[in-house]
């Protein structure tokens, strides 16, 4: 026969407490912050490209895809750590 041994109960689940509540605000506002400037980043780049070298505004277009998919690869990523 097998022993049965009840579980102790430790009562109940405790609520998430100011510093965690803090810590996930930082983490959710480092991603817009980080999406925002690598469209920046990206806009920027385009933007200086087409000025400097008489390039057509596809240059500017171009920087600012890029700029959005780093953005967007960077809210998945970080979102990947946050949720784990």
């Amino acid at each position: 026969m097998s022993e049965y041994t009840p579980a102790v109960n430790e009562g109940p689940p405790k609520q998430p407490g100011v510093a965690d509540t803090v810590r996930t605000i930082g983490a959710l506002s480092t991603v817009g912050i980080s999406f925002v400037l690598a469209v920046v980043i990206g806009a920027g780049a385009g933007y200086f490209l087409m000025n400097r070298f008489d390039l057509g505004g596809w240059v500017f277009l171009l920087g600012f895809v890029f700029g959005v998919v780093a953005g967007i690869l960077n809210v998945y990523r970080t979102a990947g750590r946050f949720l784990k």
